[in-house]
């Protein structure tokens, strides 16, 4: 059996602070949640498994570490939001927001769709019933949903609303 791999939400994981004790515990718990809620494709083979433990000792050393020291900035700059990315949505990163540095989540930059080749469609019946790729979905108020289809059959990927994403999801 397949497991298929359920990336992040868009949306903020820390708000409102830049102390490396905050930030260490909320990309800790946050990277933490993503392994949990994947648990069953960390169990699909042995480096899925290995992969799994890898990061859950991530999150182990995050919450020893001393926010003082340099492994701490280490963990906080590099390493956790790494790791973090691997979970971003198709087309989305992980990092501080665009508007405000403060604010670290998963996002949409604002270019990232500019190079889209698959099918862009106003409305989700433009969509060939034969057709297989990526589908993205702009509203007339700017709002997207990204699908995959498979011969006419639609899954959809994730949304975001225009411009309230960029305001900040706060979880």
């Amino acid at each position: 059996m397949t497991h298929t791999f359920k990336p992040a939400s868009f949306g903020t994981v820390s708000h409102g602070t830049l102390r490396t004790e905050d930030l260490l515990d909320s990309f800790a718990r946050e990277l933490e949640w993503q392994v949990q809620r994947n648990a069953d494709y960390f169990q699909a083979d042995d480096a899925a498994r290995a992969r799994r433990d890898r990061l859950l000792s991530l999150v182990w050393d995050a919450r020893e570490c001393d926010p003082e020291s340099e492994d701490a900035d280490y963990l906080v700059n590099e390493s956790l939001p790494d790791e973090l990315q691997a979970f971003a949505p198709a087309y989305g990163y992980f990092g501080a927001h665009c508007g405000d540095g403060s604010d670290f989540g998963f996002w949409l930059p604002d270019d990232a769709l500019a190079d889209f080749d698959g099918l862009r469609v106003a409305d989700t019946s433009e969509v060939p019933a034969d057709y297989c790729g990526e589908v993205l979905h702009v509203n007339d108020h700017g709002n997207m949903t990204l699908y995959a289809a498979t011969a006419g059959q639609l899954v959809e990927v994730w949304g975001v609303l225009w411009p309230a994403q960029w305001q900040g999801n706060h979880r």
